[in-house]
């Protein structure tokens, strides 16, 4: 079973049509190239109210590539399922905002040696979590999030940020697998 692509074909669409009235929201992305292609779909739905909103989505990948050398012939294909959902609130002069998002990808790899007419496959199936929140107040914020692949322990990280100006912004970040840092953001527009 040939998966090769075909040498010198080269593709490239993106489609985001504000001009038509759909019930939903999204994108759909198809790249190729003459090894490798990519096709995403994502959808979305804006729910609003005098309180806040609230946007669940789903979205959709197939990502494949093959490569070889003098020796073997590669062949990759990972597919994805996403679904999440985004909240927005105001309670007084606090915006809060939260997060929830979990992906299930299932991979295949395809090495075939011709010179000894073998092949081998490895297949993976492999889930990822992300859970997040948020509060902004004025010039300050707070971030936190739990990330979760399988096979990997969770990774926790925070970010704690105050705005200096319009363009700056100071910003403290830490998370369970390294150091906390200190930084400095400045924006120039010219």
């Amino acid at each position: 079973m040939d998966q090769r692509y075909k040498p010198g074909v080269l593709g490239q669409l993106d489609f985001r049509s504000p001009q038509i009235d759909l019930p939903v929201s999204g994108g759909i992305r198809y790249d190729a190239n003459p090894d490798s292609s990519v096709v995403e779909v994502d959808l979305n739905k804006t729910f609003k109210n005098k309180s806040g909103s609230i946007t669940p989505s789903i979205g959709y990948t197939d990502e494949r590539s093959s490569s070889s050398d003098d020796f073997a012939n590669i062949d990759n294909i990972a597919k994805s399922v996403r679904i999440g959902v985004d909240g927005q609130a105001s309670l007084g002069p606090v915006d809060l905002q939260g997060s929830a998002m979990g992906s299930r990808t299932r991979s295949n790899q395809n090495v075939s040696i011709p010179e000894l007419n073998e092949m081998f496959s490895n297949s993976n199936v492999g889930t990822f979590t992300k859970i997040g929140i948020g509060a902004r107040m004025g010039a300050f914020s707070f971030d936190a999030d739990r990330r979760k692949r399988s096979g990997f322990d969770p990774v926790y990280s925070r970010r704690i940020g105050m705005n200096v100006g319009n363009r700056g912004r100071l910003e403290y970040r830490d998370s369970n697998t390294g150091n906390p840092t200190i930084g400095f953001n400045y924006r120039m527009d010219f």
